[in-house]
């Protein structure tokens, strides 16, 4: 299965990390989530294969623009600038590329950092799981779903690793931002989070 090219190098700082705590997701009402099915990649419709291809287009876009600003902010102040900078902008990134590809994009983890961050409710049992593959679920009125798997890169630990390896400055960022932050403690190659996407019905672009 093709993932997103840039999943595996550029988000490990931005998994259920952004986001103001307490602000409303990008969401609208849930389909209830026994509705929605597992189904294989081998296995999809043609219409579920043009969602499947624009879940991975606009979770590269996601995932480029982020670690575009966290980049920045890294440059500009250090891992604790861009803990704030990732609260500040992540959100309307997120809302950008959901209204520029038509579908519903996100962030969750098992441990979040951001408790605004949970996942959609046909997104919970593989969360509560930890699916470490690729997963695509169809919803009951042509909705495409798919949860990817993000794991922690080695130089995402200076965030996201245990507690006594963060810097002081660091963890004064985390607690200032994210006061119920569950996002420290991950090793290198751990399964950390993951994105969200939720294509509705019908063919992309028809």
């Amino acid at each position: 299965m093709r993932l997103p090219l840039v999943i595996a190098t550029a988000v490990c700082l931005v998994v259920s990390g952004c986001g103001k705590p307490g602000e409303e997701p990008v969401v609208v009402e849930e389909t209830h989530a026994a509705h929605w099915e597992k189904v294989l990649p081998g296995l999809m419709t043609e219409t579920q294969k043009a969602q499947q291809e624009l879940v991975l287009t606009a979770t590269n876009a996601l995932a480029s623009e982020l670690m575009g600003e966290l980049t920045a902010a890294l440059d500009q102040g250090g891992p604790a600038a861009g803990i704030t900078v990732c609260r500040e902008k992540a959100p309307q990134v997120a809302a950008n590329v959901s209204e520029t590809y038509g579908l519903r994009i996100g962030r969750t983890s098992h441990r979040l950092r951001n408790t605004a961050n949970s996942g959609p409710a046909w997104s919970e049992a593989y969360v509560a799981g930890l699916e470490g593959e690729p997963t695509w679920v169809a919803g009951p009125n042509g909705e495409l779903g798919a949860l990817l798997p993000i794991r922690l890169r080695a130089e995402c630990q200076m965030c996201h690793g245990p507690a006594e390896m963060i810097a002081d400055e660091v963890m004064a960022a985390i607690r200032a931002n994210y006061p119920e932050d569950q996002a420290v403690g991950f090793t290198e190659g751990e399964l950390r989070g993951w994105f969200w996407v939720e294509v509705p019905p019908g063919e992309p672009g028809v």
